[in-house]
């Protein structure tokens, strides 16, 4: 059961990105002030995601953004601003109403704008936070809503204070721990976040992290922040490496590494009888099956010896997956093992079928 976030805090004790987070992780709703000195913020949230509020837009300072932006000129926005005072509308609606901004385009220059008056808090040092889960929004003041997790991610990747990345990251030498929770692969990386997400799931430490890594040391810290931020890489205890190109104790002869040796037998079958032909035959039978094996699998690929990756961001033997999403790996694998040897069938008989089906039993099996 997910423990409950508290209702007040301390950002110096929990980072405005961690924070986000765990409201996101608790479906957390309600209005959530911080204030730090003289500055204050509010935001409202509904089942862990921020709510675009029209109150924390300033419709002045957009209507400049978008001349700034050039998205309308000068004497647009005075248009807009008298129609939307003799109308008695919001420049937004009097947007729509002059035809200068799509509905579509407007909601996305919207919500961005929206967000970028958020970046700065990611940076506070310090400061104090209250939530108020009772507090709620007129349906006439909410616009919209900003996925959290996309948020976070691109509020970090503003980070300026090394203060507040100091603070969430551990010793260099202290033992870290990557896991795979089940929103790892919904969150939007950039290819380099990728790349050090490989890099930090097969390394002991912060230190070893940096000597391996290829991105510069301060861009790297704040894609670790990010990590750690969401929930993805934590300190853990100081558990023994395997050497490299060994399997993890977990990751011996567990089900999913089955159904992958399984897969890659499957693979040399059925090249060994056609030929570069039945690699063609393999990813089309992947492709077919991708609909139905949900979300981990969208980005599922072939590997060269026939082996499934399901998605980049999910490391072969991770520790630590929920349960939940082992059991949805275990089927998407078994899904895929059946649409390949249904596609063995179609193209070289029931006969082969019936012989890869006999050797398979014996793969992957003690």
């Amino acid at each position: 059961m997910t423990a409950p976030v508290p209702r007040e805090g301390s950002l110096l004790e929990t980072p405005f990105a961690r924070l986000l987070f765990d409201l996101w992780r608790t479906g957390s709703g309600g209005r959530l002030r911080l204030r730090d000195g003289g500055a204050e913020k509010t935001i409202y949230l509904e089942n862990g995601d921020i709510v675009v509020e029209r109150e924390g837009l300033s419709e002045k300072d957009f209507l400049a953004a978008l001349v700034k932006k050039r998205v309308l000129s000068a004497e647009q926005a005075k248009q807009c601003g008298q129609t939307a005072k003799a109308g008695r509308v919001s420049p937004f609606r009097a947007l729509g109403e002059l035809g200068f901004v799509s509905p579509q385009a407007l909601w996305n220059i919207l919500e961005s704008f929206f967000a970028r008056r958020l970046f700065p808090l990611f940076d506070w040092e310090s400061g104090l936070w209250a939530l108020d889960p009772e507090a709620a929004l007129p349906v006439r003041e909410r616009l919209g809503l900003l996925p959290t997790q996309d948020l976070i991610l691109q509020g970090v990747r503003q980070m300026r204070s090394p203060a507040v990345i100091d603070h969430l990251l551990p010793e260099e030498t202290a033992p870290i721990r990557v896991t795979a929770p089940a929103h790892l692969n919904r969150i939007a990386w950039e290819p380099h976040e990728r790349y050090a997400l490989q890099v930090v799931g097969c390394v002991t430490c912060l230190k070893a992290f940096y000597e391996a890594c290829e991105i510069g040391r301060q861009d790297a810290r704040r894609i670790l922040f990010a990590f750690f931020a969401l929930g993805i890489a934590t300190a853990g205890d100081d558990k023994p490496r395997r050497p490299r190109g060994e399997a993890e104790p977990e990751a011996q002869g567990s089900p999913i590494e089955a159904l992958n040796e399984k897969c890659a037998f499957l693979y040399r079958f059925v090249t060994k009888e056609i030929g570069p032909l039945g690699r063609t035959i393999v990813a089309r039978s992947i492709e077919e099956a991708r609909p139905g094996l949900g979300p981990l699998f969208q980005k599922a690929a072939l590997l060269p010896d026939g082996r499934i990756e399901a998605d980049p961001a999910i490391r072969p033997g991770a520790t630590g997956l929920p349960e939940a999403m082992r059991k949805a790996l275990v089927h998407g694998y078994e899904e895929i093992l059946m649409a390949e040897v249904l596609a063995v069938r179609k193209a070289l008989g029931s006969r082969h079928e019936s012989t890869l089906v006999q050797a398979l039993e014996k793969v992957g099996t003690p």
